[in-house]
């Protein structure tokens, strides 16, 4: 075979630093639009974006010749500077270091989709913390509660 094919579908979850109610919901909007500017400009694609005033939520596919560390840092780079810049009393706005990340298959978009588009809503019954949890536990992905919040 001449060519490489992938599909890589990543479930991508960040929070701002220490979890902080940093993302209004009147320029939300305006920041998955910049940050599916990002991933378009690096030869990504988003899908989807969503979250709340804490945390974001972004279904992308994910350029084969690009590691996903160095993806997530350019987003969240990136998207910091323009926070900073853009809006009104944001000077301080940063990301937390960490992230999670999880593939998917593409019969599991349309779910994914509308879990993303209903994060306000789902998080009335549950936290960012306790969400995450869930995540890494469904992946069976092991973790330190110890460094999960740092």
């Amino acid at each position: 075979m001449t060519q490489s094919f992938t599909q890589n579908f990543q479930h991508i979850i960040f929070s701002t630093k220490d979890r902080q109610k940093l993302i209004d919901e009147y320029w939300a909007d305006d920041l998955y639009g910049y940050i599916g500017g990002i991933l378009g400009r690096i030869g990504c694609q988003m899908l989807c974006a969503g979250g709340t005033s804490d945390h974001i939520h972004l279904l992308s596919i994910i350029e084969k010749n690009l590691a996903i560390p160095e993806v997530i840092r350019t987003i969240k780079s990136s998207s910091t500077t323009w926070v900073r810049k853009s809006i009104k009393n944001r000077k301080r706005f940063a990301w937390q270091t960490g992230y999670a990340s999880f593939s998917i298959g593409k019969s599991q978009i349309p779910r994914v989709v509308k879990y993303i588009r209903n994060q306000r809503k789902h998080h009335r019954k549950i936290d960012y913390k306790d969400e995450l949890r869930k995540f890494l536990d469904r992946y069976g992905l092991k973790y330190d509660e110890k460094y999960l919040w740092k």
